[in-house]
């Protein structure tokens, strides 16, 4: 499903004018292949999921990541994951990008996921489609701080304090990715290319949790999503996400969500 907005626009402000804005739910394989580009620039935000792009080289961008793409530059990104994604857009003209927008093009950046961004991107598409006296100066206005947040973002993505997320950002995309994987201390580090004591003492610092803790916490929360469907049995759930022994499983789920993983089941049969 992908919901568009189309702005028409004849107003400009700054040298911009607004194509349009748009939300998309996309499943797996939905593939966006132009080799020549278009002739606006492409704003492109990762809101749930994640999508890959091939660029100079291929990347894949979590939720928070976006691409600007310049006119005439080629657009080749693909969705390959098992759920539904969230992705938001928006296409607009002008010669080139105001003087004190500072952000590269056809290059992946790599953001924490922000609310807000996804907002302003809403609040665009609401603008356009309200089409109130004014709607194309505003719709533009709300595109410059749309810009303007994301700057802000890359800026303090870049500061020294936020170095040592980015320095195990390897293991806990592993962790997402991979939670049924039951990887040591010292392999998690050796992935980040850290000492595992030192590792431990980042993760922590960043995180709040330990390692394991971390993982743990990904596992119970597939785990409730998974006894929710009623397709497994306690004893296949606690299989199927790593844990050594129904027990153990059932230990750690009450300690989270107060109820044994049974208590759980029978409680969402009801």
């Amino acid at each position: 499903m992908i919901f568009n907005a189309y702005a028409e626009q004849k107003e400009t402000v700054g040298g911009l004018s607004l194509v349009s804005c748009g939300h998309i739910f996309a499943k797996n394989g939905r593939e966006i292949y132009r080799p020549n580009g278009r002739d606006d620039w492409l704003l492109f935000y990762i809101a749930k999921e994640t999508e890959t792009f091939h660029l100079n080289r291929t990347v894949t961008g979590n939720a928070g990541a976006f691409v600007l793409f310049a006119p005439g530059e080629r657009q080749h990104h693909i969705y390959t994951g098992d759920k539904t994604a969230e992705f938001y857009y928006v296409h607009f003209k002008c010669e080139t990008l105001p003087d004190n927008i500072t952000l590269k093009t056809s290059r992946l950046y790599q953001l924490p996921f922000k609310r807000q961004i996804c907002d302003t991107f809403e609040e665009i598409i609401d603008e356009i489609l309200k089409k109130q006296p004014f709607s194309e100066r505003l719709c533009i206005y709300k595109l410059f701080h749309l810009l303007t947040e994301l700057e802000r973002e890359v800026f303090h993505a870049n500061r020294p304090e936020t170095e040592n997320f980015y320095r195990i950002a390897r293991a806990i995309q592993h962790m997402n990715r991979h939670y049924t994987d039951n990887l040591s201390l010292a392999e998690y580090a050796a992935i980040c290319n850290m000492s595992k004591y030192h590792f431990l003492r980042v993760f922590k610092e960043t995180v709040g949790s330990t390692p394991l803790e971390y993982r743990n916490r990904i596992r119970l929360e597939h785990a409730a999503e998974l006894l929710q469907e009623e397709k497994s049995s306690v004893e296949e759930v606690a299989s199927m996400l790593g844990y050594s022994s129904a027990s153990y499983f059932s230990s750690v789920f009450k300690a989270k969500f107060g109820l044994s993983p049974k208590q759980y089941q029978q409680k969402y049969k009801k």
